[in-house]
C-alpha cells in the first residue's frame, strides 16, 4: 500500500514541515498517526489526571510569564539595535519573530523603515485598528531576502548543534519568521531567553 500513511496522515502543515530544512526528506513526521491533532484530547487528559487542576493551573501560569519575558528582551533588543522585533502579536505559549541581520537593518534604515515598530509596549488593539497596525511591514524584495535568511540561520543553527528554531509564514507577513513554542515541563529562564537571541546573532551576523 504505497503512500498509505501519507494519505492518511499527512497535513502538510508548512509550519511544520518545510522542504528547505536541514534533513528534510529523512522527517516522516507527517505520516505518522501522533503528529496531528487526533491526539491531542488523550494528551490533555492524561496531562490534567496527572497534575490535577491546580497544578496545572500553575503550569500554564508559568508559561505565559516565560513568554512575557521573551516578548520584553525581543522588543528590548528592538528598541536598543533594531535586531529583533515582533512578526505579530503574541499568542498563548507562542512567540513569532524576525532577526534582522546588519546588512538587512541598514537596508530598512536607509528606506525609513524602523523595525522597532513592532516594539511598542502595548499590546491593546484600539477600536478602529487592526492586530497588525502596530508591526512592521516588510516590502516584497526584502522579504525574499528575510525569509533565505532565516532558512539559512536555522541550517546553521541546527548543523552547529545549538538549537533546532524553526521559522515559519504568517498570514501578515509575507517574510518567513521564527516561531518559539513555550511547551513542556522545562523552565526557561533570562538566561535561557538571552542565549537563545545572543545565538541566533552570533550564527546570523554575516546573513
Amino acid at each position: 500500500h504505497r503512500r498509505a500513511l501519507r494519505d492518511s496522515n499527512a497535513a502538510g502543515a508548512k509550519y511544520l514541515f518545510d522542504s528547505r530544512k536541514n534533513g528534510a526528506e529523512y522527517d516522516l513526521g507527517d505520516l505518522s498517526y501522533t503528529c496531528g491533532r487526533r491526539t491531542d484530547a488523550v494528551k490533555l487528559w492524561a496531562l490534567w489526571k496527572y497534575y490535577g487542576r491546580k497544578g496545572l493551573g500553575r503550569r500554564v501560569d508559568q508559561k505565559v510569564d516565560q513568554l512575557e519575558a521573551f516578548v520584553e528582551e525581543v522588543r528590548r533588543r528592538g528598541r536598543a539595535d533594531g535586531s529583533f522585533a515582533l512578526a505579530c502579536k503574541p499568542w498563548l505559549f507562542n512567540v513569532n519573530f524576525f532577526y534582522f541581520p546588519p546588512r538587512i537593518r541598514r537596508i530598512l534604515e536607509a528606506r525609513g523603515i524602523a523595525t522597532t515598530r513592532a516594539t511598542h509596549d502595548n499590546d491593546a488593539v484600539n477600536e478602529g485598528e487592526s492586530e497588525n497596525d502596530d508591526f512592521i511591514e516588510i516590502p516584497d524584495d526584502i522579504a525574499q531576502d528575510m525569509s533565505n535568511v532565516s532558512v539559512l540561520l536555522k541550517l546553521r543553527l541546527h548543523e552547529a548543534g545549538e538549537m533546532i528554531i524553526p521559522y515559519q509564514p504568517l498570514n501578515n507577513q509575507k517574510a518567513d519568521c521564527f516561531r518559539l513554542v513555550l511547551a513542556g515541563k522545562k523552565d526557561i529562564g533570562i538566561n535561557d531567553i538571552r542565549h537563545i537571541l545572543d545565538t541566533m546573532d552570533k550564527y546570523g551576523n554575516d546573513l
